[in-house]
């Protein structure tokens, strides 16, 4: 054979490293250069992005600020009583009133820079003006702001722009006049410059001529104007040269680069949302970016040019290093041919000879160590007649040993092992089969594995799938079937099956293993079965009856026809949990939903959608049909005592009926009508049903919730909610032991509101959630800002009632902790007792897990409910806040003295602490301290006020 060209592998590996390092030191290169590349875009991005919402915040100022100022204008004494005389001054004349009105406007240009102002009363020419100049959408602003009797921002562009307020004035709770006041944005604009350290401007899009402008502020392709511009005098040119690229401003849908002069500039332009679309301005922001563009390139070759020199000495130390073992394994192959001629002592002399004096050993070190024994174990088998035959009984022995112990791992394994034929019977069966299936490895060889199948007509499809893996048309086969075992009994098992071949016969055998998944199966349908329903009557649950009814709304419209929503819950249901506890109640309910689904038709829809809340969809009833249900569901439910913990109980229940598509076409809508509806009842004696109409008061009491809905939305998205603290005060020593967080909602107008006005619709809407995340979120990193200020304070946090729903809450509250460092024993968290005890397994399971994180708990209003004691005992809380119905009158009332002394008495033997609330006066706490109750809290002690005010630190 002719030999191959010989390459050493010193050069081979020189060569190979060479090319290996030219790769990464490029590629290293390019990825250095365009990860540069991506973060100054990224950065210049996020720079634009933040200017452009900054200019767009400061003109909404600017429109709020204007609006402010006319309203002050508005307000003057002066204005009121020029346009309340009688008769008002009128436009053209020249009356005191109109030169009084002509001073104020005066003053605003001078002082304030308003450089357009006017005083309109019912005519559409202004009494008084300065700098006005009439056109149709500012005289449609100026009525709309006199009819709606609201402010009115307009922004207008023509020739220049101009910022525009019409503020409405009234007098005596009436329209007396308008007032607008006018400022141009470009110098708002321009004053942004200093701060953002770009050149900043304002184009805007005009249609006057060219010879109407400056020439030197005049864009022709665009036929648009330079109102504003930092810089002008290099700037205007680049937006020219810009603008011969583009044919409109609004083609540019990114920041563009422009050359000029050598230099490099960013330039983009962001359309004011401000302006109506007939008038077209835009802000324009332009960046030098050379330096940063050549920083770049200076890092991309300082990058290249370092790779460069490392390839040159990682490629002379690679040689270097390679030199002298190679040329050594070189002499090493040429001395071991002689071992095929039996020179055995040669080859030790020269391998001694050549290896010489040596302070390390490498792998040619251990060839020759190699070669030098391979010469000894050779030079030993010529000398030695080896006996051919060994010991046969010895390898019997140790193959009967292996064979045993495969056997007692099948045996052992938790999984069926099987092995069958071409034909698929039988051959081999493990003991977890005989086991699992209930036949006997006898009565399973020779039978088909597909017989085991319970489902027969897939036998033809599974036996397909083996055929083709028999076939070797596929590596490997995994399937999931059941099995039927020998006493009837079905088992879910996934199988997997690989195609061995046997050593004697060469035939292929099949290798099959089952994985028996029926418990898990069994679990993942209860788990399916649960997301569905309520575990305790097995209806549909709140989630699953809401998909229901949205289904239902949808065939109402599709098919044109209507349908009904009863929602109704039990009228003593607090009672029965109260007085035979929670389990008597669950009963209850359980009695229900087996009482109820008989009493429907096949196509209601009936699920329990909390508590003791349930509701039906009846999907083609009208209203009589509607109420004729209503009526079957009061008089059996009224008409049946249920025994509960050896009591007889009679019940009611309240039901509110809404009409779909009259009444709601949407779920929430719907649920929240006949929710209305049901509380008509309630308010009117409970035990009947009512119908939703929308001339009555609930249509009223909706309007009401929704607006109270928005609002709330409102002011969570702006961040409108104010915490406030009220001292919890250690009795006797009359210091502050921590404080409770109480929650105040500030009004678009700037007044507080309460939390009795939108908690409740809080909590109906579920909007109670985000609230609870909210106060809990900033509560805490409040306790953290104080905390790095050298400031330790307690806080104990109202939790509402649904926070036993929300399961997110705990994670949340776990989350804050460990992102802030509070420490936990800094926070308690309030639940009242009436909302405690709603579900009592539910607040117990949650407090405990509260406790876990190492927060402390309080029950708030305690003494209101009927087993208050019980739960004191119940629920793993510290502290106990006594109801302030018992402490308000306490100087006057001996029952309420005689009551909280057996609170304070009973708190303390549970070793709970005891805190007052609503404590008025000094006479109320001198009787506390005298009861031993350990803290109190009221207005004598400490009013509420906002949480910056009380520690000096903004929230």
């Amino acid at each position: 054979m002719q030999s191959a060209r010989f390459l050493s592998l010193k050069w081979s590996a020189l060569l190979l490293t060479s090319l290996v390092l030219i790769a990464v030191t490029g590629a290293y290169a390019f990825y250095s250069s365009y990860e540069l590349h991506k973060l100054f875009q990224e950065r210049r991005e996020q720079v634009k992005n933040q200017n452009a919402r900054q200019v767009q915040g400061l003109l909404e100022q600017s429109a709020k600020r204007l609006q402010q100022l006319g309203m002050t204008v508005a307000a003057l004494p002066t204005v009121q009583r020029s346009l309340s005389a009688t008769p008002p001054a009128q436009p053209g004349e020249d009356s005191r009133a109109a030169r009084d009105l002509e001073g104020i406007l005066s003053i605003l240009d001078l002082d304030l820079g308003i450089q357009t102002a006017a005083i309109f009363t019912d005519s559409p020419t202004p009494i008084a003006a300065n700098g006005w100049r009439q056109n149709a959408r500012l005289s449609s602003a100026v009525e709309l702001a006199r009819t709606q009797e609201t402010p009115i921002s307009v922004h207008q562009c023509d020739q220049g722009c101009t910022q525009y307020a019409a503020v409405p004035i009234l007098g005596h709770s009436r329209n007396i006049g308008v007032v607008v006041l006018g400022v141009s944005p470009a110098d708002l604009i321009l004053e942004f410059q200093g701060v953002s350290g770009s050149d900043i401007g304002l184009l805007v899009l005009d249609n006057a001529e060219r010879s109407e402008t400056d020439p030197s502020r005049w864009v022709a392709p665009w036929q648009a104007a330079i109102v504003a511009l930092s810089n002008a005098e290099a700037n205007a040119p680049l937006l020219r040269q810009l603008a011969a690229s583009f044919p409109t401003p609004d083609s540019l849908d990114r920041s563009t680069i422009v050359q000029r002069a050598q230099r490099s500039y960013e330039i983009h332009l962001v359309r004011l949302k401000q302006f109506e679309p007939g008038s077209q301005a835009y802000l324009v922001f332009i960046a030098d970016i050379s330096d940063e563009l050549e920083q770049i390139e200076i890092a991309t070759r300082r990058t290249v040019l370092l790779g460069l020199a490392g390839l040159v000495v990682s490629e002379s130390l690679l040689l270097a290093i390679l030199w002298t073992p190679m040329s050594r394994l070189r002499r090493a192959a040429d001395t071991l041919p002689m071992l095929a001629e039996a020179a055995y002592d040669q080859v030790r002399a020269t391998i001694a000879h050549k290896r010489g004096r040596r302070w390390t050993r490498d792998e040619v070190d251990v060839l020759d160590d190699t070669a030098i024994a391979l010469s000894h174990q050779l030079e030993t088998l010529n000398q030695q007649v080896v006996d051919k035959t060994q010991d046969l009984s010895d390898r019997m022995r140790e193959l009967a040993k292996e064979k045993r112990f495969v056997t007692h791992i099948l045996d052992a394994a938790q999984a069926l092992v099987m092995t069958h034929d071409r034909q698929h019977n039988v051959l081999m069966a493990n003991r977890y089969c005989e086991t699992i299936t209930g036949y006997s490895a006898a009565e399973l060889q020779g039978q088909p594995l597909t017989g085991l199948l319970a489902q027969e007509l897939l036998r033809p499809a599974v036996t397909r799938e083996l055929d083709r893996l028999t076939a070797q048309r596929i590596d490997h086969l995994e399937e999931e079937w059941d099995i039927r075992c020998k006493d009837g009994s079905t088992l879910n098992i996934v199988w997997h099956h690989s195609v061995l071949t046997d050593q004697d016969s060469g035939e292929p055998i099949t290798l099959s293993i089952g994985m028996d998944i029926t418990a898990r199966k069994n679990a993942e349908l209860r788990l399916a079965w649960l997301a569905d329903h309520d575990p305790l009557t097995r209806l549909y649950n709140r989630r699953r009856f809401q998909e229901e009814l949205k289904d239902a709304l949808a065939a109402g419209k599709r098919y044109n026809h209507g349908g009904a929503l009863l929602f109704f819950d039990l009228d003593q249901f607090k009672y029965v949990n109260d007085t035979s506890g929670h389990r008597a109640g669950d009963q209850l309910l359980e009695r229900l939903g087996e009482m109820l689904p008989p009493l429907l038709g096949e196509t209601d829809v009936l699920g329990r959608i909390g508590g003791d809340e349930f509701a039906v969809i009846l999907p083609h009833a009208d209203a009589e049909a509607a109420v004729a249900v209503a009526r079957s569901l009061l008089a059996h439910i009224g008409g049946t005592e249920f025994l509960l913990s050896g009591r007889v109980y009679k019940i009611s229940a309240s039901i509110g009926i809404a009409l779909f598509p009259q009444d709601g076409n949407n779920v929430g809508d719907l649920m929240a009508r006949a929710d209305i509806a049901m509380y008509q009842v309630k308010d009117t004696g409970r035990g009947g049903w009512h119908l939703f109409s929308q001339n009555d008061e609930s249509h009223r009491l909706i309007q009401e919730r929704f607006l109270w809905k928005e609002r709330i939305e409102k002011a969570l998205a702006e961040q409108r909610f104010l915490l406030y603290v009220q001292p919890i005060v250690k009795i006797p020593e009359g210091h502050a032991s921590h404080y409770e967080v109480l929650l105040r909602m500030k009004g678009e107008d700037g007044s507080v509101i309460g939390p009795a006005q939108f908690i409740e619709v809080a909590e109906r809407s579920g909007l109670i959630h985000a609230i609870d995340r909210m106060v809990l979120s900033s509560a805490i990193r409040y306790l953290a800002m104080l905390e790095n200020r050298g400031i330790s304070v307690t806080f104990a946090i109202n939790l509402s009632a649904h926070a036993f729903n929300n399961p997110e809450l705990l994670n949340h509250l776990s989350g804050l902790l460990q992102e802030t460092k509070v420490n936990p024993r800094q926070v308690i968290l309030e639940m009242t007792e009436t909302a405690a005890i709603g579900d009592l397994n539910a607040a117990k399971s949650l407090l405990t897990s509260i406790q876990e994180l190492g927060c402390r708990f309080a029950l708030d209003d305690f003494g209101a409910g009927f087993s208050s004691f019980y739960y004191m005992r119940e629920l793993p809380m510290e502290f106990v806040k006594i109801d302030g119905a018992f402490i308000r009158k306490l100087a006057e009332n001996p029952d309420d003295q005689a009551l909280v002394v057996a609170m304070s008495q009973i708190a303390r033997a549970f070793g709970k602490t005891t805190i007052a609330e609503q404590v008025e006066n000094a006479e109320t706490l001198r009787l506390l301290e005298q009861f031993g109750i350990d803290y109190s809290q009221g207005y004598f002690t400490g009013k509420p006020a906002p949480v910056e005010n009380v520690f000096g630190i903004e929230a």
